[in-house]
């Protein structure tokens, strides 16, 4: 019912804009994409169109942050970072471009089931995830560096934050060897290490993660590949392993909480593990 209405909904609003959205002989189909808070589709359509590619991304805001979405992702363009393009915006809708690839948490997360530590994997499938996740950490710390509003060094660097940062906002192309990053309706000025605790709670908490493993080392050893990483781009930037771990716990609660999951998480149980050679 909700993809029925989503498509009356782009044929009312849209109509003029695209003449090409028509419903005769189902000229075009939605493909509904996970999302929390609004409606995101691909939007595919059967023959081709004079104002929009074959495939995009059309995202309806039911968040009043589509004016911050759009904005952020002007400025990254202008920055050259990887992000997909924006073909079209009328606030509540944003059309983007379909990005090829895969998603990194599924790119990851997929290729770990029923083992327990990196080594245990092939030569091959272990080099491609680590550099999977250390071609996250150049990204992120180029996005921080380039959107820096203090000087890196303080106590804090305050950064652009992306905000609510995941590892299913970022798509990973393998054969063009490149990651693209979506979703910025919550991004905002903060300290860096809020979109640095995200990540991590985001590679920590998913599957298989320290809520399914009994020793999460597989994990937490791509995390320090990732804080290594990053650092290693962005010497400049301080450290807080306090700020950090207090913040991590502090989003895996969150997480706990949005997938019901009764569990009093003590910081021994893995943030010992965590380097602090950095």
């Amino acid at each position: 019912m909700e993809l029925l209405n989503f498509r009356k909904e782009i044929l009312i609003d849209l109509r003029e804009d695209f003449p090409e959205l028509v419903d005769k002989f189902n000229h075009f189909i939605l493909k509904v994409l996970p999302s929390k808070k609004n409606l995101v589709a691909e939007l595919i359509f059967n023959k081709e169109t004079e104002h929009l590619p074959k495939a995009s991304v059309i995202k309806a805001f039911r968040s009043p942050n589509a004016e911050n979405e759009f904005n952020t992702l002007k400025r990254l363009l202008q920055q050259n970072l990887s992000v997909p393009k924006i073909l079209f915006f009328k606030n509540p809708y944003l059309i983007l471009e379909k990005l090829d690839g895969i998603n990194l948490c599924d790119f990851i997360n997929n290729k770990l089931k029923s083992v327990e530590s990196l080594d245990d994997l092939e030569s091959e499938v272990k080099t491609k995830i680590i550099k999977s996740i250390e071609k996250l950490a150049v990204w992120l710390a180029e996005f921080h560096h380039i959107n820096m509003a203090y000087k890196a060094g303080s106590s804090e660097s305050i950064v652009l934050n992306k905000g609510d940062t995941r590892l299913r906002d970022f798509i990973y192309n393998e054969s063009k060897d490149n990651i693209y990053a979506t979703d910025f309706e919550d991004s905002y000025k903060g300290n860096h290490l809020d979109d640095i605790t995200w990540i991590s709670c985001s590679l920590l908490d998913t599957n298989p993660g320290i809520f399914e493993l009994n020793d999460p080392k597989i994990k937490i050893d791509l995390l320090n590949h990732f804080l290594k990483e990053y650092y290693q781009r962005n010497p400049n930037f301080k450290f807080d392993f306090k700020y950090f771990t207090e913040h991590l716990i502090e989003n895996l609660n969150i997480v706990m909480r949005r997938r019901h999951i009764n569990l009093n998480l003590e910081k021994s149980y893995f943030i010992e593990q965590i380097s602090r050679e950095i």
